[in-house]
C-alpha cells in the first residue's frame, strides 16, 4: 500500500526573489492570477519550479507540476493590511510598496509590507 504524507518542513527564500517569485507564479496561472487569492504555496512552487529549492525537486513532475502544500488541508491566502490579495496584487505591492495600501513614503526606508497567513477562527 503506498500512501502520500507531507512533512512540515520549514523552507527559506530571501526576500529580494519575492518580486519575481510572485510575477513568474501570476505569468504562470494566467488570467486565474488575478481571480484567486495569493498564498505561500504559490510563492514555494514557484521557487521549486526555478530551482531556488533543489531540496525540493523530487516533489516536480516532469510536466513541471510541483506536489507540495504549504498549509494542512488547504492553502492559507496571504494578507496585506488584513486585506486577502491576489497574486497581481502581491506583484502590484511588493513592486510599489506605498500608498494603496496606506503605507507613507516615509516609512518605507527600511520596512517590506506585512505579509501574513490568513488565520482560521478556531
Amino acid at each position: 500500500m503506498q500512501v502520500k504524507v507531507y512533512v512540515p518542513k520549514t523552507v527559506e527564500i530571501p526576500s529580494e526573489y519575492l518580486p519575481a517569485l510572485v510575477q513568474r507564479a501570476n505569468e504562470n496561472l494566467g488570467e486565474t492570477g488575478r481571480a484567486i487569492a495569493a498564498s505561500r504555496g504559490h510563492l514555494v512552487r514557484q521557487a521549486v519550479r526555478d530551482g531556488l529549492l533543489r531540496e525540493l525537486d523530487h516533489l516536480m513532475s516532469e510536466d513541471d507540476a510541483v506536489d507540495l502544500y504549504c498549509d494542512p488541508g488547504s492553502e492559507i491566502p496571504l494578507e496585506i493590511e488584513n486585506r486577502t490579495v491576489t497574486l497581481t496584487e502581491l506583484l502590484e505591492a511588493l513592486q510599489n510598496k506605498k500608498a494603496s495600501w496606506g503605507i507613507k513614503s516615509e516609512d518605507l526606508s527600511d520596512k517590506q509590507p506585512g505579509i501574513t497567513p490568513r488565520r482560521r477562527a478556531a
